[in-house]
């Protein structure tokens, strides 16, 4: 009697432990996907206002590397525990040296559809629900994994396996900017972001990549007057004109300073328009955007001068110019 006992209750172990193990990989298989499908500017602002959830898994977001592991060491203990499951019952069944052959037949496929795609697809579609609400399995999952050394362990080898293919700084950095663009394109798409906002956030990520020679005005496209100009003279250019700084330029075509109209106009009939004049910043074509920007705040100046690698004058940059490729065009300024 107890042996038949002992041997139902064996029976009984091993189907359960196998379903235990197809829904853990369920369980870390969907959160793997929903995570990644997870609105994470619509994270950030639960953990801010304190939604139930939210502040632990931007904890687990916090260190991804820590939270890829734990769900790949999650997802392969889940599966090979099935197996082993399903590979035991076929033993005790009498399968015989074919245990191992029909276990595979079996566990494959019900792996497959019920511990993959199943939870897959249901999480991509329910990530904002189902995921905050297991965020405490996969905390539990995290605490387990690094407190049996598992976690280290598989974080030590893929560390050491990166070193030796000496790329993880250079992948690491290439992939910040997309990461981010991505962020901004997800917030677009579920209307968190603007289109204005989206537009601007994009144009913040590439600004690094913009120099002085894409947004200059071409000395040949410049209002300007030369040196020796007469008031008179400015004074019917500035009719023909809506701006309030021309440059004076020599004889060989290179600035020789900034005048503000308004100065003129208020100063006294006899004096000369190039006494007004200020010497403009110079800088490189080269030189980005912001760096420029920077410069024309700190020296509390509007205009700078856009010198070609053989330092001539090749045209005029505006504080406005550079603002816009941050925030876009400005009507009134």
């Amino acid at each position: 009697m107890i042996a038949v006992l002992g041997e139902t209750a064996i029976w009984a172990l091993w189907p359960a432990v196998g379903l235990a193990a197809v829904s853990m990989q369920a369980v870390f298989c969907g959160m793997e996907t929903g995570i990644y499908v997870l609105n994470k500017i619509r994270l950030d602002l639960g953990a801010e206002a304190g939604r139930k959830g939210a502040g632990l898994l931007r904890k687990q977001l916090d260190n991804p590397e820590n939270l890829l592991v734990v769900l790949l060491i999650g997802t392969n203990v889940a599966a090979y525990t099935a197996t082993f499951a399903v590979s035991a019952m076929f033993d005790l069944g009498g399968a015989g040296s074919y245990a191992g052959l029909y276990s595979i037949a079996v566990a494959a496929p019900f792996l497959f559809i019920f511990g993959e795609s199943v939870p897959k697809n249901l999480f991509r579609r329910s990530a904002e629900t189902l995921v905050y609400r297991l965020v405490w399995l996969l905390r539990a999952a995290s605490v387990l994994f690094n407190a049996c050394g598992a976690a280290p362990l598989v974080r030590g080898f893929a560390r050491l396996l990166m070193g030796l293919i000496g790329r993880g700084g250079a992948c690491a950095r290439a992939l910040v900017p997309r990461g981010i663009g991505a962020i901004v394109a997800e917030g677009a798409a579920s209307g968190v972001l603007t289109h204005m906002q989206s537009m601007m956030a994009e144009r913040v990520i590439r600004i690094r990549e913009v120099t002085l020679a894409d947004v200059m005005t071409p000395m040949h496209e410049v209002a300007r007057v030369p040196v020796d100009v007469s008031r008179d003279e400015l004074i019917e250019t500035i009719r023909g004109h809506e701006f309030s700084r021309l440059p004076l330029t020599g004889d060989d075509g290179q600035v020789a300073g900034i005048l503000d109209t308004y100065d003129v106009l208020m100063g006294a009939g006899d004096e000369q328009p190039a006494d007004k004049a200020t010497d403009p910043p110079i800088m490189s074509a080269s030189m980005p955007v912001t760096d420029a920007l920077y410069r024309l705040q700190r020296g509390h100046n509007v205009m700078a001068v856009v010198a070609d690698e053989r330092h001539r004058h090749a045209g005029i940059v505006t504080i406005k110019d550079l603002v816009e490729e941050i925030v876009g065009e400005i009507e009134a300024w």
